[in-house]
């Protein structure tokens, strides 16, 4: 790809998402992150965008502090971020896959702009947006009624879509995980949804951010024994990690990985 037409894309993205990270862009187009660099100084010469730690804002959003970096932009989460390349990680060309609702899951979704012939299906209506502007990609957003909170879909209709589809690897996001490890979620339609999703799964991969650890939202999902693999952030309770260390289950961290046989 000749360098006016690396220009033409990142434009374009950085339009659409607001800011853009060097690391993405190098897997996206295909080149070194130097060359990136080159590419983000010439756009900010003119007045496109200004360069930050790691990438690039629009310079209408860059606000006072320019130079503070990604990291520091509204909303963006760090330890979220590493659970989500986690999980990337997981994720093969020609996988079908399910990417239930969530912020995490909408990380990892971030992640997959590069993979080929992935085949996405989520009720995120979020995940949705992000996934449907690339052509390597294959997304199907499952119908429903419309949950203005979490911008995601559930309901009968809900249910009776994924019925109609068989995925190899499920991420489902939980919010709440008890002591004696019960997986938990706020509302009773995300809870049937998770159910249902399972019965059309070949593995089971649960996706959980720290804070989920020792507290229980209202709503059963079920228990350890529907997991196969657990991602989340190394700052659980060590009690926690023994637990599904003791029941054969793989669990994955940003620093460190426990392992148990199958």
């Amino acid at each position: 790809m000749f360098a006016a037409e690396r220009l033409k894309v990142i434009k374009n993205l950085i339009l659409e998402k607001k800011q853009v990270e060097v690391n993405t862009l190098s897997q996206l187009l295909n080149v070194s992150e130097v060359t990136i660099r080159r590419d983000l100084e010439k756009l900010e010469s003119n007045g496109f965008l200004v360069r930050a730690h790691g990438g690039a804002i629009l310079a209408e959003f860059a606000g006072a502090d320019p130079k503070a970096g990604l990291l520091s932009q509204p909303g963006f989460d760090e330890e979220l971020d590493d659970i989500a390349a986690i999980a990337a990680r997981m994720i093969n060309d020609t996988d079908v896959i399910m990417l239930t609702d969530g912020v995490i899951n909408n990380y990892i979704a971030k992640k997959l702009i590069n993979k080929k012939n992935l085949t996405v299906l989520t009720n995120d209506i979020s995940i949705s947006l992000t996934l449907s502007g690339y052509p390597f990609l294959n997304v199907i957003l499952l119908g429903g009624v419309i949950d203005i909170h979490s911008r995601a879909v559930f309901g009968a209709l809900t249910n009776s879509n994924i019925q109609r589809f068989f995925v190899n690897k499920l991420f489902i996001e939980i919010e709440g995980i008890t002591e004696n490890m019960q997986f938990t979620a706020q509302t009773p339609e995300k809870a049937t949804l998770i159910q249902e999703a399972r019965n059309n799964s070949s593995e089971n991969i649960i996706v959980a951010p720290p804070n989920a650890f020792m507290k229980a939202s209202f709503y059963k999902v079920g228990d350890l024994r529907m997991a196969d693999k657990i991602i989340t952030s190394p700052n659980i309770p060590d009690s926690q990690k023994n637990y599904i260390f003791n029941q054969n289950i793989k669990l994955y961290t940003s620093i460190n990985l426990f392992e148990g046989s199958v």
